[in-house]
């Protein structure tokens, strides 16, 4: 079945390259992460900020050095053949000390043969 092949290609790439966005080599590279942001890029903290591109690329770097990032359950949804929904469930480590579970929501946007994230929204979960 070529068609699920292609999906589960494309769940497997989406998720490599959303924990990409976890790395901190890459958190701490500003070209890398811009590769990885569209243009149009926004996001919903899980603190309830709006960020736009310029601030996203501002400050990942600066606090890459500060957090672990873990995640897992990975659910990926193609929305329309160019534009992809990643969920998943995250936690900082900070300090050895694993923080507050948090609901993670990703569109991804494939514009010039390449998937970037769009729009990101974390929330978190009841304590």
């Amino acid at each position: 079945m070529p068609g699920a092949s292609n999906a589960a290609a494309l769940a497997a790439h989406l998720e490599a390259l959303e924990r990409a966005l976890h790395d901190p080599v890459v958190r701490g590279d500003v070209a890398r992460l811009a590769a990885l942001l569209d243009a149009d890029f926004s996001e919903i903290g899980s603190s309830g900020t709006c960020y736009g591109r310029a601030a996203a690329l501002a400050d990942i770097p600066a606090e890459r050095s500060q957090v672990e990032i873990v995640s897992d359950d990975y659910a990926v949804t193609l929305l329309a053949p160019t534009v992809a929904q990643v969920r998943y469930r995250s936690w900082y480590v900070i300090d050895g000390v694993r923080q507050r579970e948090v609901l993670r929501s990703s569109l991804w946007r494939l514009r010039e043969d390449a998937w970037r994230v769009v729009f990101h929204q974390g929330t978190p979960t009841a304590p």
